[in-house]
């Protein structure tokens, strides 16, 4: 019972865990971008 609801709780949080991952992808991406513009400029 413990192992299913554990991977029942696990695909549960699967999505979130991937939206939250982008998101700290997406804002270490736009901080890089967000350097190299302020050096260009």
């Amino acid at each position: 019972m413990d192992a299913l609801t554990f991977e029942q709780e696990t695909e549960h949080l699967s999505p979130f865990v991937v939206v939250a991952t982008i998101a700290l992808i997406a804002v270490f991406v736009v901080g890089l971008i967000y350097q190299a513009v302020g050096l260009v400029i």
